[in-house]
């Protein structure tokens, strides 16, 4: 297989999928979406796919419907309870800020490519952001920073990010997408020659919490005693 014939292709669904899994205030938001898709479709990298495409571009024709899927992320990504994580920071630690953030700053800093801030509202490890920087270095030919990448933040976490939409019964669109999402990145696999990784049960810190659950209780029974110590006094 003829990888560097494939290179546009693999792009675009970088960029579409960055797109659609990034948050934004811009009134063009997803304004290319039906165009990435047709040309996705074209070059769909597993037949399987073409239900899922078809689906997609059946439903999301218009600039009405374009606002039914932002809506659908806001509901997914955006809720007050129950919010599927976008960084790789807490799909991989249970909390904002981690390693994975320091590790895409590190090798951001190895390119001339830096995240614009007044597009891109998260991180740099969010999995919009990444897909997107991902797109930029195979548009640029920078391989071996695309497989840092590849190999350092996105093959240990997206099956888990992808995992969550799945099995989230308010997913509709992104469902959909998820199901591109996932076969993409098996391809993106064998591209890179790396193996899927071993699923690995969240990290527990104490008492069999998450990190992220055993933080928060921490935090209120700070404030509890704080609140406390102020009556009190």
């Amino acid at each position: 297989m003829n990888l560097e014939n494939l290179r546009f292709a693999r792009s675009l669904y970088y960029q579409c999928l960055g797109e659609v899994f990034s948050f934004s205030f811009s009134k063009d938001r997803l304004a290319n979406f039906s165009k990435y898709l047709n040309a996705m479709s074209e070059c769909a990298f597993d037949e399987a796919l073409k239900t899922n495409f078809a689906f997609l571009l059946e439903n999301l024709k218009t600039p009405q419907d374009i606002q039914k899927l932002i809506k659908e992320y806001d509901v997914l990504f955006l809720a007050l309870k129950n919010a599927i994580p976008t960084t790789f920071s807490y799909i991989e630690e249970g909390f904002e800020n981690s390693n994975a953030l320091l590790a895409v700053r590190q090798i951001l800093a190895k390119s001339k490519l830096r995240r614009n801030e007044t597009f891109f509202k998260e991180g740099e490890d969010s999995v919009g952001f990444c897909f997107i920087l991902m797109g930029e270095f195979l548009k640029e030919k920078n391989d071996d920073l695309a497989k840092e990448l590849f190999e350092k933040l996105i093959n240990p976490n997206i099956d888990e990010f992808l995992s969550l939409i799945l099995t989230n019964d308010e997913a509709l669109f992104f469902k959909k997408i998820a199901f591109i999402s996932k076969a993409f990145m098996e391809f993106e696999r064998f591209c890179f020659e790396l193996e899927k990784p071993m699923k690995v049960q969240s990290k527990k810190v104490q008492n069999n919490l998450s990190r992220s659950e055993f933080l928060r209780r921490e935090t209120n029974k700070q404030r509890r005693k704080l609140g406390k110590s102020q009556e009190i006094s």
